[in-house]
């Protein structure tokens, strides 16, 4: 029992920081969540410093929040922090910023950068042990992702009690589930209260994120769903203490949340947990008051998720009155009913509603308010509630409309009785809602019912008011009741009309405003309307033969007057048509029904179709009567419009036309119209345009058709043009001007007199009237003027008319009209008269006229021809008329120039030029190609003004030269004349203008002209960038440079796929090379270059200038410069097509050089070639060439290669220069010979590596070839003996390799004299591993050549070889190269001259390749000597190869597995190759070698070392020597085989006990694979073995593993043995009894050997074999004794013997079942269930195989 100081050690001991233990420290560093411990604690704190500032200067960029830690947590100081020195309050002050710092980096933790500052503050704070909650609830909503288990790995052993649950996620390295964070929040109430308090803390920071929330939200909500669940469990006392704690728990989190305005994400959490919370459990009516009004607190952006909230919280409420908080924030939200509407597809909003309904009553029962009962008609209307809550919505109101309650006045004349009752009229009449508030009176109180029968049943007037209506008499409610009386109105009106006819007429009326006042009060009531209707001023009597009771309410209705005041007049004639009948044809009324069916207002259009219905009912009734006198009586004929021409002028349809109008045209689209006030124009355009009838309809009734179009688009015309209704042409104008003609009719010929009367008033009489009908005076003049036809001539005429006269009476607004439809009309214009209008506005824009219309005018004229599509004839047009500057002004003095302005006459031509090249430069297309000469003809001119006048017109000459590249540009085959462009235009501005936009453009120009006309431009290269020193070449700004580059890339584009196009480039650039300032020529000419591409042409460029200038210093300089800017590579590219072009140039007949160079003879050509190689000279010595060739060849392998192969290609053609005048390869190797007498190192390095490229490539002639190489092995050898320089050696070598393998058969003794250098000190004795590679590679080649006489040189080669590759090998030191070489040396020798290699020669090269093995080189290693050793065992006589393998055998083994494998495979390769006899000849020596492989095992593990084997290796060697003895048996007879088997099998046995198990395992492992693969022949070699292994198996030691193993083996033979018996061998006694004893035996080991896999198998296949019913009863009776043996894994053995033998032998085995019953009995009631159980299973086998069931035996 541990004491109490002992237990307060321990907790010391855990809670203790010891700075001393070292280990403790590493451990704890070594925590990180980016690398894994070992790598981490390797890192010093300035390394993770590093690393992770990195990531927090990325997080400052994404947030500026982060600045605030660069001071503390991220500071150099921090580096020095040590917490554990730190006191308790410093520590908690740096807990406050760590998680703060927490807080703002949770959002971003799946970014690199967030998780490297995280980094830090693991590293050198240790947030994850000294804030551990902070610390896991940062990263606890990414509990899914990858990095959440770095950051379990890294969690320290003591954590706080509420995050336990982890444990399990951490020990299996595992992400916890979701369900797992929610049981915990559900069931552990800290992790619960850290968890909120978290969150909070979080959003009170202002430092939330949505992973959070989200996260937070979801748990949270399903935990408190599984606390809330919980709460139910026991006595109902129980359940309410339970839930009431759970409310207290979370409720403070739920009231602070929905406080925070701030973070809505928050607040609609607090939603879904009110909305669980309220539907799980019963709330007090004050906790839900209370959650209602936090709901709607500042809830404007989250009103959809608190909707929710509130109709679940109203749900559970017990009465139905809302909150005054709630009800004042529901009232405020906008489209709530909309939003109600959505809800109501998944909640039940009826509640709520019916709450909003009864507080809105109440409330306007005590003051009336138009805005609360359009509220309560709006919710009623959405049909949110059931017929029960409908009623009770409906008790207060009604009771409120019958007066029982009783309505106190309202302040602004609203009467809410009266309003009441239109809105319960509305509603019961309304679609959606109406059958609901019928059913809803069933379920009213007797009294409350009888009161909505009474108003239902009301004599209400026609045509219930919809909606819209409702809303226009609240809006005017204060007008239409006034204090005055309709009376008082009717006073007031004259008394007499004077000579009024018509109230349409043109002249004013002096009493159709008092009428209107009156008509608009009247509207109310339906008494005063019919009282109205009979004021004797009306004449209604007379409406049948006068248009003055018509035509007033057609004036109402097309008036400026309230929606319902409009709709009442329609209705008052659709009454009066209704009820009197129609003497005279009324068609005066149709245009005006249009209008009505067309006006936005549904009230209005609902009336109108009325008035149609009530039309087409009286027409139908007049046409079935005698109709010759409507056909000749129309009401208003000659007098609706007033007394005039406006009367007379109007067109009247036929009797017939009328109908047709209204029964086809009106009647079948009536609905339409009045749901949708666009669809009469749609409707109306569809008749005019189309026939409507089919193909087969005949020829007269298409012409009828056409004839009603006609005479519906003539009679509409007439009235729209002699209407004195505005507000009638206003809205069918727009109708009318979208069908162009009828027939042959013109819609825009029709109405013309209007255009021509509207362009002749003053635009204040227009704006007057149409202010007075509200009619926007912009869009009725727009409307107008669409009647101007492009088609029509006088019509444009009229509208340029219109824009160019300063002093029209349209004033402005009429000329803007006008120039809009020019605009709009342009496209659709012939092309002479866009021309003609063309011209006509650049006289307008350039006129010079000054004044504020005439500006305006300007402005305009421009604005029209900037913005329409000119064609290419119109603008070309335009540029006829650009002015010609060429003779300017007379040139004036410099100083003059600069203070005098251009003459008048001058001004105006600049001024007029500038606003065509405005023009041209916006509307130039790719189809403008015929413009380009005629602008650079304007561009001559502007040269010419400026040499005339010594002023540049800078922004003339770019508005030309944008133009003209404009159009080339977006041209993308262009089609220019050469003749058009005029190159030398572009020389001048670039040449002689002072501003840099114009020269920049007219290079850019250049740029594009050398896509276009290359062949000119190409010859204008020159000139250009020739005289450029004084402008552009010599400008600083970096602008001008790159403009210059830019134009070089496009001219070079073009001829760069040749070196005869590009010759013609670098040529003029060089020209300009003198010219070109210094500081600018490199980086232009590598520009030029890069463009080009400096691998194919830069040594073009050389060339060039050097020809050019062969004797200025400057230029070579500079090309070695030039040069110096590429790589290494790309400067000996050049340097090669340099040299070619030597070569090239020194032929009889030149090909590529001719482009570059003109020689003129053969002489010229000499002497430029002498000059070029002088200059290479130079180009090729410079030491930066050196330099960067030196660092190019230690890049990549690849590299290397190729840049060496570049540089043998040089000197090759350096050499082929050196033979132009001389053939042959006796002067080329003189010519080396030359070389390698005086040149330095390096150029004899170099010559020899191109003849020994050259040697390989085989370029020699056959005789003298051989002759000459032959001949230099002399000065080959000398080299070798006398140079001390490695590289010069090897290479040397290498010439002496590919000389004796090519001609060495041609000369022996001059190889032979080789040889003894090759083989002496300074070769194969050097002190370079390289030279001694080359020598043994050179040996081997001389090998081959020499053949039988190399044997001279075998003793002094072979052992020096031999010892150097073994001391290699033993030093550690042997590469690839050198190992390869020797063996390649090798295989050489046993190749060409076998039998050198015998005795202790050949000894050596085996335990050389046993090194060699054990020493893990590399692959080609390993293939070099096993093709070696292969050549061991086909080429060395068999015996000495075994006497060889016995006496190496020891140092095979010691050297390890893979040399001992590689001993084995000679042995089998030498098996394999030598036939049966000899095999059978060699086999003692052969079995003794097995015998040293079978005693393997026995040497590695009898006294087991550091150095044994392991017992895979012992596995894999044995493998090898199973196949060695498997090889040898098949190659020998069973009188041969049979004694050394034999001796075998009593070497196994006849050692130490030890010692036989290890070679016994062998020996029977061999056995396994020997009657396995050669079967029933082998079967008789068991009697060998019988005796062993019964004895093997009775000695068995189950607790040795080596025994066990022993065992295994001997059963895994005998199991063989038995399988492949055929010949009855163990069906003897003699053979079957000793073995099956000892088999059966074995079972008492059953708990120690394996049964299943060994022992039953073997003792089933001996049951097999045995066959026999004797056999099969011992067996039997061996096996029931075991099945009562004490020990219930015998049994077990037992019964799963059994098992085995009857599956196998089936009813064969079942012929002993009467002795086996009684043992099953007893085994079915065995003490062991597993006993039971596969007694049960053998029961089932045996009834599966009989048949029938045991039942009954077993009984």
């Amino acid at each position: 029992m541990a004491t109490t100081l002992a237990s307060q050690l321990a907790q010391i001991r855990v809670q203790s920081t010891n700075a001393l233990d070292l280990k403790a420290q590493k451990k704890a560093h070594s925590k990180s969540l980016l690398f894994d411990p070992q790598h981490a604690a390797t890192q010093d704190f300035d390394t993770i410093f590093q690393l992770c500032y990195e990531g927090y200067q990325e997080m400052c960029q994404l947030d500026q929040r982060f600045l605030s830690f660069a001071g503390n947590l991220f500071s150099e100081q921090s580096k020095q922090e040590d917490r554990t020195q730190m006191t308790a309050a410093q520590n908690k002050s740096l807990d406050n910023v760590l998680e703060d710092f927490m807080s703002l980096v949770g959002g971003r933790l799946l970014l690199k950068p967030a998780m490297k500052t995280m980094e830090w503050l693991v590293r050198r704070f240790s947030v994850h042990q000294y804030n551990t909650p902070c610390f896991i609830l940062t990263f606890l909503p990414y509990h899914t992702s990858p990095l959440f288990l770095s950051v379990l790995a890294i969690l320290p052993e003591q954590r706080p009690a509420a995050f336990k649950f982890l444990q399990p996620y951490i020990l299996s390295s595992t992400n916890p589930p979701r369900h797992t964070v929610v049981h915990t929040v559900a069931h552990n109430q800290d992790f619960f209260s850290a968890f909120n308090l978290y969150t909070l803390n979080v959003c009170r920071c202002k430092q939330q994120y949505p992973a959070l929330l989200s996260f937070w939200s979801s748990v949270t909500s399903e935990a408190v769903a599984l606390m809330l669940d919980r709460s139910r469990l026991g006595r109902l006392e129980l359940q309410r203490q339970n839930q009431e704690d759970v409310i207290m728990r979370i409720m403070p989190t739920i009231a602070e949340g929905l406080s925070m305005q701030q973070v809505p994400d928050i607040r609609i959490g607090c939603y879904m947990i009110l909305t669980v919370l309220s539907s799980k459990v019963s709330l007090s009516e004050a906790v839900l008051t209370a959650a209602m009004d936090l709901v709607v607190t500042g809830w404007d952006d989250i009103r959809h998720a608190g909707l929710i909230c509130l109709v679940v919280l109203s749900q559970q409420r017990q009465v139905v009155t809302l909150p005054q908080k709630t009800f004042k924030a529901l009232v405020a939200t906008k489209h709530l009913a909309d939003d109600l509407i959505l809800l109501k597809q998944h909640y039940k909003p009826e509640k709520l509603v019916l709450g909003l309904v009864l507080e809105t009553v109440k409330r306007l029962g005590k003051s009336g308010n138009a805005e609360r009962l359009r509220f309560v008609r709006v919710l009623l209307e959405a049909n949110l509630m059931p017929p029960n809550s409908v009623a009770a919505a409906l008790t207060p109101m009604l009771r409120l409309s019958k007066g029982i309650v009783v309505c106190p006045p309202s302040e602004d004349g609203f009467d809410t009785r009266s309003a009441l009752v239109d809105l319960l009229l509305y509603l019961a009449d309304s679609e959606n809602v109406g059958s609901t508030i019928r059913l809803s009176l069933e379920d009213l109180k007797a009294e409350e019912r009888q009161i909505g029968l009474e108003l239902i049943s009301l004599d209400h007037p026609k045509g219930i008011p919809d909606k819209q209506e409702m809303e226009v008499e609240m809006q005017d409610i204060g007008r239409e009741v006034s204090s005055t009386h309709f009376e008082e109105l009717v006073g007031r009106i004259p008394s007499r009309a004077a000579f009024e006819a018509s109230f349409l007429s043109h002249s004013e009326s002096y009493i159709f405003a008092s009428l209107s006042d009156a008509f608009v009060a009247a509207c109310r009531s339906p008494n005063q309307l019919d009282a109205f209707s009979k004021l004797s001023l009306l004449r209604k009597p007379l409406a049948m033969s006068e248009p003055l009771y018509f035509s007033f309410f057609i004036r109402v209705w097309c008036g400026n007057y309230p929606t319902s005041a409009r709709a009442a007049a329609i209705k008052m004639l659709s009454q009066y048509v209704d009820t009197e009948k129609l003497s005279v044809d009324v068609q005066v009324l149709l245009p005006y029904v249009l209008y009505a069916l067309a006006d936005p207002e549904s009230l209005v259009r609902r009336a109108a179709t009325e008035l149609t219905l009530a039309l087409a009912s009286s027409y139908g009734a007049m046409d079935n009567e005698d109709s010759d006198h409507y056909r000749q009586n129309i009401l208003g004929e000659g007098q609706i419009y007033g007394q005039g021409t406006q009367s007379e002028e109007v067109v009247w349809l036929p009797w017939e036309r009328v109908i047709e109008f209204i029964q086809g045209w009106l009647i079948p689209g009536l609905e339409e119209f009045r749901l949708d006030s666009g669809q009469l124009l749609r409707s109306f355009v569809s008749h005019l345009q189309a026939p409507g009838e089919t193909k087969e309809t005949g020829s007269n009734n298409q012409k009828a058709k056409a004839s009603l179009r006609s005479s519906i688009l003539t009679w509409l015309c007439s009235h729209v043009i002699s209407t004195s209704v505005l507000s009638l042409k206003a809205r069918l104008l727009p109708l009318l001007t979208k069908i162009p003609k009828v027939g042959q009719i013109s819609t825009f010929a029709l109405l013309k007199p209007l255009l021509t009367t509207t362009l002749a008033r003053e635009y204040e009489a227009i704006h007057e009237v149409c202010k007075k009908e509200n009619i926007n005076t912009s869009q009725y003049i727009d409307h107008v003027m669409e009647i101007a036809s492009p088609k029509d001539q006088e019509c444009v005429k009229m509208l340029q008319d219109c824009v160019s006269d300063t002093k029209a009476v349209g004033g402005p607004s009429l000329r803007l009209a006008a120039f809009t439809r020019l605009r709009n009309i342009w496209s659709s214009l012939k092309p002479p008269v866009q021309i003609s209008l063309g011209k006509f506005m650049l006289n307008l824009a350039t006129s010079s006229t000054s004044s504020d219309e005439a500006s305006l005018i300007q402005t305009e004229a421009l604005h029209t021809l900037m913005t329409v599509k000119l064609s290419a004839d119109v603008l070309q047009t335009l540029m006829k008329d650009c002015p010609d500057l060429a003779h300017g002004e007379p040139q004036k003095p410099a100083k003059r120039r600069r203070t005098a302005s251009p003459s008048q006459a001058h001004g105006d031509d600049i001024r007029r030029m500038s606003v065509i090249l405005e023009i041209v430069e916006v509307s130039v297309t790719e189809a403008n190609l015929s413009l380009v000469g005629r602008l650079f003809e304007v561009l001559s001119g502007l040269q010419g003004y400026r040499e005339h006048s010594g002023q540049e017109l800078h922004y003339l000459v770019l508005l030309a030269i944008n133009s003209i590249t404009k159009i080339l540009k977006s041209s993308t085959d262009p089609r220019t004349d050469k003749s058009d462009v005029r190159a030398d235009v572009l020389v001048e501005c670039i040449r002689n203008s002072s501003n840099p936009q114009v020269q920049q453009q007219a290079l850019l120009l250049v740029s594009i002209l050398a896509g276009v006309v290359p062949e000119l431009i190409i010859h204008n290269v020159m000139p250009i960038f020739t005289f450029m020193n004084s402008s552009i070449m010599q400008r600083t700004d970096d602008y001008s440079v790159h403009i210059v580059k830019q134009t070089m890339d496009s001219l070079g584009r073009r001829h760069k796929d040749s070196l005869a196009g590009v010759s013609g480039l670098l040529l003029g650039f060089a020209a300009a090379f003198e010219h070109i300032p210094p500081r600018r020529r490199l980086g232009l000419f590598q520009s030029l270059m890069d463009m080009i591409g400096a691998d194919e042409f830069l040594f073009a460029l050389l060339i060039i200038l050097q020809d050019k200038f062969p004797r200025n210093k400057r230029v070579l300089q500079f090309s070695v410069d030039l040069l110096d800017c590429y790589e290494a590579r790309t400067q000996f590219q050049t340097i090669e097509r340099y040299v070619a072009t030597i070569l090239d140039l020194l032929k009889s007949k030149p090909t590529f050089s001719t482009h570059l160079i003109n020689t003129g003879s053969a002489s010229n050509s000499q002497q430029i070639a002498a000059a070029m190689l002088s200059h290479l000279t130079a180009l090729y010595g410079d030491q930066r060439l050196v330099f960067k060739s030196s660092r190019a060849l230690q890049q990549s392998e690849d590299h290397v290669d190729s840049l060496r192969s570049l540089l043998s290609r040089i000197i090759e053609q350096i050499l082929m220069l050196s033979q132009q005048q001389s053939k042959g390869e006796d002067n080329l190797v003189s010519t080396i010979q030359g070389l390698l007498k005086d040149a330095n190192v390096q150029t004899s390095l170099d010559a020899l590596k191109s003849f020994e490229l050259r040697l390989s490539k085989k370029r020699f002639e056959p005789v003298a070839g051989q002759d000459a190489c032959l001949g230099f092995l002399r000065q080959l050898t000398s080299i070798i003996q006398e140079s001390t320089n490695e590289p010069t050696q090897r290479i040397a070598l290498a010439c002496v390799d590919t000389i004796v393998e090519t001609f060495g058969k041609k000369d022996v003794g001059a190889v032979i004299n080789t040889t003894s250098t090759v083989v002496g000190a300074q070769c194969l004795g050097a002190a370079k591993e390289e030279v001694q590679i080359m020598s043994l590679l050179s040996l081997s080649t001389i090998v081959e050549v020499l053949g039988d006489e190399f044997i001279a040189f075998v003793p002094q080669t072979l052992p020096k070889t031999l010892d150097l590759l073994n001391s290699k090998l033993d030093d550690g030191a042997c590469s690839e190269r050198f190992h390869n070489a020797g063996y390649s040396f090798f295989s050489a020798l046993l190749m060409y001259t076998p039998w050198a290699i015998t005795g202790s020669n050949l000894g050596l090269l085996l335990k050389v390749s046993h090194g060699s093995a054990n020493a893990g080189l590399g692959e080609s290693c390993s293939t070099e000597r096993w093709a070696t050793l292969g050549l061991v065992a086909k080429q060395i006589e068999a015996k000495d190869c075994c006497a060889a393998l016995g006496r190496t055998w020891a140092n095979a083994m010691t050297e390890g597995p893979e040399a001992l494998k590689e001993h084995l495979w000679i042995l089998e390769t030498l098996i394999t190759r030598l036939s049966k006899s000899a095999v059978g000849r060699h086999s003692e020596d052969i079995a003794m070698l097995l015998t040293k492989a079978f005693d393997l095992r026995r040497i590695q593990f009898s006294n087991r070392t550091e150095d044994s084997y392991e017992d895979s290796e012992v596995d894999e060697v044995e493998e090898a020597t199973y196949k060695v003895a498997n090889a040898m048996v098949y190659k020998i007879n069973d009188t041969v085989f049979r004694p050394i088997f034999t001796r075998f099998v009593e070497w196994a046995a006849s050692s130490s006990a030890v010692a036989t198990i290890h070679r016994q395992t062998t020996l029977y492992g061999f056995l396994v694979r020997f009657f396995d693969e050669l079967k029933s022949i082998v079967t008789s070699y068991a009697g060998v073995i019988l005796e062993n292994a019964a004895e093997i198996l009775e000695k068995v030691d189950v607790s040795d593993p080596a025994s066990k193993l022993l065992c295994t083996k001997v059963l895994e033979t005998l199991q063989k043995c038995f399988t492949h018996d055929q010949d009855g061998f163990w069906q003897s006694p003699s053979h079957f009894t000793p073995i099956s004893t000892a088999l059966l035996d074995q079972l008492k080991y059953a708990a120690d050997i394996p049964l299943t896999s060994e022992l039953i198998p073997t003792i089933t296949e001996l049951a097999v074999a045995a066959d026999s019913p004797n056999h099969h009863k011992a067996l039997n009776a061996s096996i029931l004794k075991y099945t009562r043996s004490d020990i219930a894994a015998v049994r077990l053995a037992a019964v799963q013997c059994q098992r085995s033998l009857t599956n196998r032998l089936g009813e064969e085995w079942l012929a002993l079942l009467p002795e086996m019953l009684p043992f099953i009995s007893e085994l079915q009631e065995d003490d062991d269930e597993t006993v039971e159980r596969e007694t049960l299973g053998w029961i089932k086998k045996i009834e599966d195989v009989l048949g029938e069931s045991l039942t009954p035996m077993l009984q």
